[in-house]
This record gives C-alpha cells, sequence and structure tokens, in this order.
C-alpha cells in the first residue's frame, strides 16, 4: 500500500463508484414467503395454493360510476367485462371473479341489458360482494400469486393504463386497484427509498462528524471511500445475483454502515496520533497499522464467524442478513 499509495488510493475510488453504479440496478421487492421457513407448513400452501387456486391473496379493481348511468342498464355489465378481460389477458392474474362470471354461470343468454334482472335470482350476499347498485360501486376480484412486487409491478402498471383507456372512452365510470398486493407495490418502493435516503443521510451526517472532530475536510472526505466500499460490495453482489432489494437488505447496510465506521475511527485516530510524534507519514501509517491492525482483524475474524452461525438459519430473510453482514464486514 505505501508503494503505491495514489494508484491503489484512485483505484479504490474508481472501484467504489463503478461498484456503486452497478447497485442502482437493485429493484425494491417484497414477498410474504420470504418470512417464512421454506419447510414449514405455511410456506408449503403458500405455494401449493399459488400452483392450484392462483394465489392466495386477493385484490380488486373498484369500479363506481355517476348519477348519470343507470345501475341495473347493461352498461354497467359492459364495463365489467372489459375490466375482465384485462385481467384475464396478464398471465400472472388468476382467476377474476366479477357479477359478470355469476351471470354466465346462470342458464340463458341474451344481451347485457337483459341478463342483468338475473341478478335477482343470485343470494344477496354473494351478489353484494361484487355490486352494490344503490351504492353506485362494483368490484372485480383477482388472486396474486406471491412472487414478488418486482413481479408484479409491470403488470400492474399494464393494468392502471388499460384501466385509464377504458376510463377515457367510458367518462362516466372511475376505477382503483385496491388490495394488499396493491398497497405493498404503491408504498414498498416509497419504503425502500426512504431507508435508502436515511443511508445516505447517515453517510452525510457521519463525513460532516468526522471533518469536525478530527477538524479536517481532507479527513473527512478520505474516509468516505472506506466507509462506502463495502456497501458497494454487497449492493453489486446483490445485482450481480439476480436478487432484488428487500426492506432486510437496507436493514443489514445501515448496521454494516456503523461496524465499517468503527474501523475508519480507530484507524483514523491512531493514525492522527502517530503525525504527531513522527512527521514521515509512511512512517505514522505503518505504525498506526500496527497499533490497531491486529484489532481490526480479530474484530472482523469475529464479527464474521458471528455472521455465519445465521447463514444455516431456516429463515431466508436471516440468511441474507448474516451473508450480506459477513460479506460487507469482510471488504469493510
Amino acid at each position: 500500500v505505501l508503494k503505491y499509495p495514489k494508484t491503489l488510493s484512485w483505484t479504490g475510488i474508481a472501484l467504489t463508484l463503478l461498484l456503486f453504479l452497478v447497485s442502482l440496478s437493485l429493484r425494491p421487492d417484497e414477498r410474504r414467503e420470504n418470512a417464512l421457513p421454506p419447510n414449514s407448513d405455511a410456506a408449503v400452501a403458500i405455494r401449493k395454493l399459488d400452483t392450484a387456486m392462483g394465489g392466495l391473496e386477493y385484490s380488486s379493481v373498484d369500479i363506481s360510476w355517476d348519477d348519470s348511468v343507470d345501475s341495473q342498464g347493461g352498461e354497467v355489465l359492459e364495463v365489467i367485462r372489459e375490466v375482465d378481460a384485462v385481467l384475464g389477458n396478464e398471465a400472472l392474474i388468476g382467476y377474476p371473479i366479477s357479477i359478470g362470471n355469476l351471470l354466465d354461470a346462470l342458464p340463458g343468454d341474451g344481451r347485457d341489458i337483459d341478463r342483468m334482472s338475473l341478478l335477482e335470482l343470485l343470494p344477496p350476499p354473494l351478489k353484494r360482494a361484487f355490486y352494490t347498485p344503490e351504492q353506485r360501486t362494483a368490484s372485480v376480484s383477482f388472486r396474486v400469486k406471491d412472487l414478488g412486487i418486482a413481479t408484479y409491478g409491470p403488470g400492474f402498471e399494464r393494468l392502471l393504463e388499460q384501466l385509464d383507456s377504458i376510463q377515457s372512452r367510458r367518462p362516466h365510470f372511475q376505477f382503483e386497484m385496491s388490495g394488499t398486493a396493491i398497497w405493498r407495490w404503491e408504498n414498498l418502493y416509497q419504503i425502500v427509498v426512504d431507508l435508502a435516503t436515511s443511508l445516505g443521510t447517515a453517510t452525510v451526517i457521519i463525513f460532516a462528524t468526522l471533518a469536525l472532530a478530527y477538524r479536517s475536510l481532507r479527513i473527512g472526505l478520505i474516509s468516505i471511500v472506506p466507509n462506502l466500499f463495502p456497501l458497494a460490495v454487497a449492493g453489486s453482489w446483490l445485482a450481480i445475483s439476480g436478487q432484488n432489494l428487500e426492506i432486510v437488505m437496507v436493514c443489514a447496510f445501515t448496521v454494516c454502515l456503523g461496524i465499517a465506521v468503527d474501523d475508519t475511527i480507530h484507524f483514523l485516530t491512531r493514525y492522527l496520533e502517530e503525525r504527531r510524534i513522527s512527521p514521515n507519514e509512511s512512517t505514522a501509517i505503518r505504525n498506526a497499522f500496527t497499533g490497531v491492525g491486529t484489532a481490526l482483524v480479530m474484530t472482523t475474524i469475529i464479527l464474521v464467524a458471528g455472521f455465519m452461525t445465521v447463514v444455516s438459519s431456516d429463515s431466508r430473510d436471516h440468511r441474507i442478513f448474516a451473508s450480506m453482514g459477513a460479506l460487507t464486514v469482510t471488504a469493510a
């Protein structure tokens, strides 16, 4: 390191930036099964329901209309059938159900406006689960598999575009997607972004604190690289291995940033003490590493060993946290 200081410094800066850019390709994601042991009864049931029934979770397209539309008229059923068709075109959407499906199950045929009267043959609780004419609302429910929000994101975006297209042709109708899967898709990204912003804010605060503590802007800037490099390594590893960004991963980033800062503070403090004793910079660096290097290496070994005991956990989240912790601490 002392033989090629500039080469190694610029290489470290360039590598940190490159790995950081690779990490930007990560997409927010979340799956219910991730919080369960893979061989548990609940996880097996979720996978079984995904295969046999199109998913455990329900979401819906809620339809409403204004006073100018006859709630008992055929236009309502026409719009519901259009929504049914849109949902049916999405491969990941499971088994849409609406009053259109219920009417199709009844005998006879005819125009939509004529078949609307057959709704009175249905049990009231069943009919009102999908159609409340006095409130001028209806819904089309569908099943969602536990494939992850990142997988469903493009499909949900297409659904919104097609619903907007229907609404442009049917200005008296309004459409809204609802359900826990839709909520997670709409809000999970912001949750991950908020956590990532907190991580960035922590980085800035650490830089400012170190600059003030050591009374040196240069030392503060230097400290950024060894603190961000391990996070960039872990993020690029996730991206290259084809994983998405989950909340547990961002939490692991935050914890590991604190550990990396500990190493930085130990080394910089000892280095500045050595500079007061020895005017030669190379000698101060060598003495600083001799003084705290063993402690840093031993701390890293112990932390990695502790993290690795969790890698065999039944919980996927625990395994991810442990592997990311071991990788980040090692990189630090």
